[in-house]
């Protein structure tokens, strides 16, 4: 579910216009208070009354929950956050939640953003981004973007940027399959290895042993 500010509203702290923002709860408090709860512009994951909002893509995963608290609030989210402590514990870093936070936000992340939003992500060649991408694609064993992560990882080698957390990623991404693009690239790279590091080649060899 994604939703983005409706038009004609003031200029709201840390919410852009025009930008789609993943919910990763639908809250509604003892007094019928309905709240999105999302991650905005500085990165907190925060409630916002819905009034705010228009909803751009209604998906709802499988693995949502209704959940009816003790306190006659309610909340429809994934069921792995459907536990009491869990935003506390999440606000206050506790280890679990975050793991389970960012296992939930990678599946979101693939189910709801559009093939050409990832596309221009490897683009913008925005790092942080780009290996959360990854790391996302490698868990799910995604196969669709084989051609971006190439031009992506030919580009940062080409200018000798390879000695970083997400080329590594991405090799490690592409090696998942046994695709013709992929062979391909991979013999450019061992042709043209000067531009590599040591780590990027023992992914290679690995995947021609």
């Amino acid at each position: 579910m994604r939703v983005s500010l409706i038009e004609g509203l003031e200029k709201k702290e840390n919410l852009s216009k025009n930008k789609k923002y993943i919910v990763y709860s639908v809250e509604t408090n003892k007094d019928g208070e309905e709240f999105y709860r999302i991650e905005n512009d500085a990165n907190p994951v925060v409630p916002y009354p819905v009034a705010l909002f228009k909803i751009v893509s209604d998906k709802i995963n499988s693995d949502w929950t209704l959940w009816n608290k003790p306190n006659k609030c309610s909340a429809l989210l994934p069921k792995q956050f459907a536990y009491l402590s869990f935003w506390e514990d999440y606000y206050n870093d506790e280890l679990e939640a975050l793991r389970i936070f960012n296992l939930v936000r990678e599946q979101l992340f693939l189910e709801e953003l559009e093939e050409n939003e990832i596309r221009e992500i490897f683009e913008k060649e925005n790092e942080d981004e780009i290996a959360f991408i990854i790391n996302a694609l490698i868990k799910m064993k995604d196969i669709r973007f084989i051609n971006p992560v190439i031009q992506y990882v030919k580009s940062k080698l080409e200018k000798s940027y390879g000695e970083d957390s997400a080329t590594l990623l991405a090799f490690r991404y592409l090696s998942l399959f046994n695709q013709s693009e992929v062979e391909d690239y991979f013999i450019y790279y061992l042709t043209n290895i000067e531009l590599g590091n040591d780590q990027l080649t023992a992914i290679v060899n690995e995947y021609f042993a």
